[in-house]
């Protein structure tokens, strides 16, 4: 992010949205008052195409949100730990049966290391799981 809001990614900046909803506004409302219809539409015009570029932007940053929060959920961290522990496993068998040592070795390692991941975050589903149930049965007991 740039000093104006600008979210360089997505080519939008939250400075220049508003002052061209402000400038849609001030035309609409100036079109208004002198009774010019094409100056009131192009006002119109432009604020509403800027409100729709901000409403769009704003859903897009909800959804790449919503993508990381799943990306980083222990119940999604827990399966690709499984299945890198069955990956490692192929390899390592695989290796083994090829004689390639080497093959044998980053696979038991990413075995290793797929099943730590898989470790660690189904302690942390189980701990959620068992504080969501705390909480259910502090709720019944109210």
């Amino acid at each position: 992010m740039s000093s104006d809001n600008t979210d360089s990614s997505k080519g939008f900046s939250a400075v220049s949205n508003t002052a061209s909803k402000a400038m849609g506004a001030v035309k609409s409302a100036l079109g208004g008052l002198t009774g010019n219809q094409e100056t009131k539409e192009s006002g119109d015009s432009q604020y509403y195409a800027a409100k729709g570029e901000a409403d769009q932007h704003k859903k897009d940053q909800e959804r790449e949100k919503k993508i990381n929060d799943l990306k980083n959920d222990p119940k999604t961290q827990a399966g690709q730990g499984v299945i890198q522990t069955a990956t490692g496993t192929v390899k390592n068998i695989a290796g083994g049966l090829l004689g390639d040592k080497e093959m044998a070795e980053s696979g038991l390692q990413s075995k290793n290391e797929g099943q730590a991941r898989f470790d660690d975050n189904a302690a942390k589903v189980q701990k959620e799981q068992q504080e969501q149930q705390a909480k259910e049965q502090a709720q019944q007991a109210e």
